[in-house]
């Protein structure tokens, strides 16, 4: 198959093109992301503060165990051994949960903004990019690559999950709606 180089580019430019999504489209995924962004937050913070009150009691209960043993001799060493070793564990098993509920601050907003500038107009940045950055960005929206047919860029196979949504419906398709939940009247 003997394709020039800026034909292939073009065609690819033009499949870019044609996956770039609609501003009221990059709109609405900002939305949705920002809030499940804060929902998730929320529920983190929850969850710290509910782990927090629990090192709280584990420790204070620790201090008594020490108060115990120390000071009023109330218990044996083999017994607050037994107590102060499980309760460590305890106090050690609730900081790992608090550290793998505390999420990673990032800046959603800052990734939203430049999700929002880049995918847009992925074919004219294409068209400004050095080689590398071309390879980056076809690795970014075509992670496994694109098929050429001869005549065009078909079967793009896995895109970039949010691309998946841009796809055009198909002419034939476009106004046909499901009929799940239609039934015909019976009486």
């Amino acid at each position: 198959m003997n394709v020039s180089k800026s034909k292939l580019e073009d065609l690819f430019v033009d499949e870019l093109a044609r996956l770039q999504p609609t501003p009221g489209f990059m709109r609405l995924v900002k939305d949705r992301v920002l809030h499940a962004w804060r929902d998730l937050k929320a529920d983190a913070k929850q969850r710290v503060v509910e782990v927090e009150r629990r090192q709280k009691a584990i420790q204070e209960t620790l201090d008594r165990l020490d108060a115990a043993f120390l000071y009023e001799r109330t218990i044996d060493i083999d017994t607050y051994d037994r107590h102060r070793d499980k309760l460590r564990e305890e106090l050690t098993l609730a900081q790992m949960d608090r550290h793998a509920t505390e999420l990673e601050e990032l800046d959603v907003e800052g990734i939203l903004a430049f999700a929002e500038r880049v995918l847009p107009s992925a074919s004219n940045l294409w068209v400004q990019s050095s080689l590398n950055q071309k390879q980056g960005l076809q690795q970014l929206f075509f992670p496994e690559g694109v098929c050429f047919d001869g005549k065009g860029i078909v079967g793009t196979g896995v895109t970039l999950p949010v691309v998946n949504y841009l796809s055009p419906v198909s002419e034939p398709e476009k106004d046909l709606v499901d009929l799940t939940g239609f039934e015909p009247v019976t009486s």
